[in-house]
């Protein structure tokens, strides 16, 4: 496109033809290309003139006059996978899905005694949600159908995110197994109290490296986030990427520096 849009502005339009291009995937008669390419040049003569960077409200005034998707194919044309979505969503009750996503999460939370069960209701449930947002596409249209989708998201973004940022202290009891070892090893350790504080400082250590290592990993890839974690990643922004990159430097720093202190007062 050859003008220039805010941040907020290329969000907004990615957002819209990501949702275009979702909708006429495996239409018959409609070229998911084409359009998408009708759509940039509209919007460039919609907006010819206009003050750069232009806005996300004067952009979403153009794409609101394009209307939705939905509109220019016939809901027959669509693959069934979709149509069995847009049919659970639209029509007089446009709650269904949002229902099906909090029973299903119910359920799961009523049986994770009973696994495997549990778990695969919950993520059923998670997958409900996560259609019914894609489907909507815009989150503001969901409205009061946040209480009974984000839910069943927010359970599993909340493990996932967890188990990303601590899986490294599954590792601890090879620490604590190689601490053993240097008490067996070496005289400075006379007993299991002289050596903990050197295995506690090879585990955060080896969390902080970690952090980093993540950290500057997801400091650019910043839209793979926002598809994972959607929508709660919209306003993800680099800082903090930059954020856990310093705080895993520091972690890593100060145990390293605390485990050689307390090595040399044992010599």
């Amino acid at each position: 496109m050859m003008i220039t849009l805010s941040e907020n502005a290329e969000r907004s339009l990615h957002d819209y033809l990501r949702r275009a291009r979702a909708y006429l995937r495996g239409s018959k008669s409609v070229d998911a290309d084409e359009v998408e390419q009708n759509i940039t040049e509209h919007i460039e003569s919609e907006l010819e003139g206009a003050a750069e960077p232009v806005s996300r409200d004067v952009l979403d005034a153009v794409l609101i006059k394009l209307g939705k998707p939905q509109q220019w194919v016939p809901i027959e044309e669509l693959p069934w996978w979709w149509r069995i979505i847009f049919r659970l969503r639209s029509g007089p009750e446009d709650w269904r899905l949002a229902y099906i996503s909090f029973a299903l999460l119910v359920s799961g939370l009523l049986t994770l005694p009973y696994p495997p069960a549990g778990i695969v209701l919950i993520l059923a449930g998670f997958l409900a949600s996560r259609a019914a947002v894609a489907e909507a596409g815009d989150t503001t249209e969901l409205k009061a159908q946040k209480w009974l989708l984000y839910p069943s998201l927010i359970i599993v973004y909340v493990f996932v995110l967890l188990t990303l940022l601590t899986w490294p202290l599954i590792l601890a009891p090879l620490a604590d197994e190689y601490e053993h070892t240097l008490i067996e090893s070496s005289s400075r350790f006379n007993n299991e109290g002289d050596y903990w504080p050197v295995a506690i400082s090879v585990i955060v250590a080896g969390l902080g490296l970690w952090w980093s290592i993540l950290g500057a990993v997801v400091l650019k890839p910043r839209k793979l986030l926002r598809i994972i974690f959607n929508p709660f990643a919209e306003k993800l922004r680099s800082k903090w990427a930059i954020r856990l990159l310093l705080i895993g430097l520091v972690m890593m720093i100060l145990s390293i520096g605390t485990g050689i202190v307390y090595y040399q007062r044992l010599i």
